[in-house]
């Protein structure tokens, strides 16, 4: 059961869905095509040069204390987005990794990695004070195996405000994205 403070706050948020969808026809290169997408996913240092960002925005992994690392993103990890000078709103943005998992069947016919971002403030300015989980824009990555089929979905829940230029969420490609996440080298 819902509660109308939980209703008026969900109807603040706007949800936005991008899906691609990629078929393999050779089942012995599901298994390391698929490897391949989730070192892309998992690794956002290549996110600089996917058309998410145009090469307008530059992306940086960062530790619980904000500290710059080079490595797979991992749970309580956060991102650092940067947007060059044309962007019109708040030009950085941090996202906190909020959580990440890989399931997959006993019989392996299926598996899903999943991240969940949050929109977050500059790790090394959180404090015991901070508000935890605060309603702010969410971004849930989602790649699937099944069987020979691969997808990416990606959901976007972000703020209903008057001055949409101002939501950051809104001015990445995610399409393209899904679609470099998928790409076949």
């Amino acid at each position: 059961m819902s509660t109308t403070l939980e209703h008026q706050h969900s109807a603040n948020f706007l949800p936005t869905r991008f899906t691609q969808v990629k078929r393999i026809n050779n089942n012995n290169e599901v298994t390391g095509f698929y490897s391949d997408c989730i070192s892309r996913l998992r690794d956002a240092s290549q996110w600089n040069y996917m058309s998410l960002f145009s090469f307008a925005y530059k992306v940086t992994v960062h530790d619980r204390c904000g500290l710059q690392v080079n490595r797979e993103l991992e749970k309580g990890d956060y991102l650092k987005v940067i947007a060059n000078a044309d962007f019109k709103g708040n030009r950085l943005l941090w996202f906190a990794v909020e959580d990440i998992y890989h399931q997959k069947t006993i019989d392996s016919s299926e598996e899903t990695v999943c991240i969940t971002l949050r929109e977050s403030e500059n790790p090394g300015l959180i404090t015991e004070l901070s508000p935890i989980n605060s309603l702010k824009s969410k971004c849930e990555l989602h790649l699937r195996r099944l069987i020979n089929t691969i997808s990416m979905d990606i959901k976007i829940i972000h703020q209903n405000t008057l001055d949409q230029s101002k939501n950051f969420l809104s001015y990445f490609r995610w399409e393209m994205f899904a679609k470099q996440i998928l790409l076949q080298l």
